[in-house]
């Protein structure tokens, strides 16, 4: 039997997961951190929380791994994407990390599309000119904090950091240089016009590597501190939402994943680049190497889950499973209540940085259990509508395969079918993106010879499925129609843009 961590970096918790070969969990440790979160649209984190992070996750795994008599076979490492960290040259951060959340940069945006435009930045990288990728933070870092620029000897996302932390080496996968609209996703290399347009200079980049790749080992100073293996493998698996595709069966077409954690991404398979005439869809890099994605993004939805529970029922000690008997309680529609989940601003389909949250049609007959579906059924909208967008640029979804935290909700999965109007599928385990990891490093080490016979021994066939009920889907789909003109009517007001500065 084999033994692999996955080391799974999120935005709200690191993970380290000791799995064996065929797929079992047999141990766990977790980190908890918090994103800083300054208007207007400010959203940083302390680097020290992931050099805490992999510092306690890794020790009491290393603890495990002394008493059980464990061999481990490699550290498989996926992470969130799109941040962006300053570093010296001996890997000391110079400022905080710039997270995918942030929306300080949209000045860099605009600049940038007059110097290339929007359709070539697009077909190109096969991203829009938008502050949640990389290369905008890197653009504001050169033009507001061009001291900082200066002493920076790479440019880092958060899985590069991590990687660093555990070789010394400054390496990037595919499918996180796909996310700094740097990369060429038809050549997977550095594009020297979209170098050329912005005035970064390459060197402050990590070299690239293909996902699933060895970059190194262990090194002995962290091997020591955690008291594990020095030169254990490090294997970059990729970015979070390319391996959770993995662990959700997205090997072929026809097939989606819906995974919600902080935010949501919906992912669907493709043998070449595809491109939407509107830049609405992204297309990046799979976690299998060579192959491609098409995928759009919520930039919050389970965040706005534990957000309410934090802010207005954690003292009064309501779990999330009391959440959801509350929800329960509420009939479909939320009595009226309607959520539009833009906490920090739209991804797809809107691309509207300025975007804000909002809870619509309360009255004095609302009740707390109205609110919290409505939270859950507004995500499954904005889900469904990207679902859509993608069935209309690359042909029919029969299936969904959903995942994350909020999956471990019954009724937000029975939701989730009825306003897609599809099957939904829930495998057993939720943490997709540390399973994925697996699933790619299981293949690296030759444990199995294709992506879909890992799957099949490490997810296998476990699942919980969903049917939708005619009569529910069709009433969600006039709730869509609803979710979308509230939504024009106050973009199309300008509504948005009036109040994006606090007084």
């Amino acid at each position: 039997m084999e033994y692999l961590i996955g080391l799974d970096v999120g935005t709200m918790s690191m993970r380290s997961i000791i799995y064996d070969s065929n797929g079992k969990a047999i141990f766990q440790s977790a980190y908890e951190y918090h994103s800083i979160f300054t208007p207007p649209g400010m959203v940083e984190q302390n680097t020290k929380d992931w050099l805490n992070a992999v510092h306690s996750t890794l020790k009491e795994t290393g603890e495990y791994v002394k008493e059980r008599g464990i061999e481990i076979s490699a550290i498989a490492v996926t992470s969130q994407r799109a941040s962006v960290i300053p570093v010296d040259r001996d890997g000391n951060c110079l400022y905080n990390a710039v997270t995918w959340q942030d929306k300080r940069s949209v000045p860099c945006c605009e600049k940038l599309i007059k110097q290339i435009p929007m359709k070539t930045i697009y077909l190109k990288t096969g991203l829009r000119a938008n502050p949640y990728f990389s290369l905008p933070k890197m653009l504001w870092f050169k033009e507001n904090a061009s001291d900082i620029y200066k002493k920076s000897y790479k440019l880092l996302g958060v899985q590069d950091y991590v990687a660093y932390l555990l070789t010394g080496r400054f390496v990037t996968d595919w499918t996180q240089a796909a996310r700094t609209m740097l990369l060429n996703i038809s050549t997977f290399q550095w594009d020297q016009d979209m170098l050329k347009a912005s005035g970064i200079d390459e060197r402050l980049l990590c070299e690239l590597c293909k996902p699933g790749a060895k970059i190194g080992g262990l090194s002995g100073k962290l091997a020591q501190e955690v008291g594990m293996k020095e030169g254990i493998p490090v294997i970059l698996s990729g970015g979070d939402q390319p391996n959770a595709a993995l662990a959700l069966n997205v090997l072929k077409p026809g097939l989606a994943e819906a995974n919600t954690g902080t935010g949501s991404f919906v992912i669907s398979y493709t043998d070449k680049p595809v491109f939407d005439q509107n830049a609405r869809v992204l297309c990046s890099a799979s976690a299998v190497p060579g192959k491609w994605i098409m995928e759009a993004g919520i930039f919050n939805t389970g965040a706005i889950y534990r957000w309410f529970r934090e802010n207005f029922l954690l003292e009064k000690g309501v779990s999330f499973d009391s959440m959801n008997q509350e929800a329960q309680a509420s009939p479909i529609g939320s009595n009226g209540v309607m959520l539009l989940p833009h906490f920090e601003g739209s991804m797809a389909p809107y691309w509207n940085p300025y975007a804000k949250g909002m809870f619509f049609n309360l009255s004095l007959g609302t009740k707390r259990g109205d609110m919290i579906r409505s939270i859950m059924e507004g995500i499954a909208m904005e889900i469904a509508d990207n679902l859509s967008l993608i069935e209309t640029i690359s042909g029919k979804l029969t299936t969904v395969s959903v995942a994350g935290g909020m999956s471990k909700s019954r009724l937000f999965n029975d939701i989730q079918a009825n306003v897609f109007n599809k099957q939904v599928i829930c495998y057993s385990d939720s943490e997709a993106s540390s399973r994925g990891a697996v699933i790619s490093a299981s293949v690296t080490l030759g444990l199995y010879d294709t992506y879909g016979e890992a799957f099949r021994h490490i997810v296998g066939q476990q699942v919980d499925i969903y049917q939708p009920n005619d009569i529910n889907s069709q009433k969600y789909s006039k709730l869509r129609r609803k979710k979308r003109d509230l939504y024009n009517a106050l973009n199309d007001r300008g509504i948005y843009q009036e109040f994006k500065n606090v007084v």
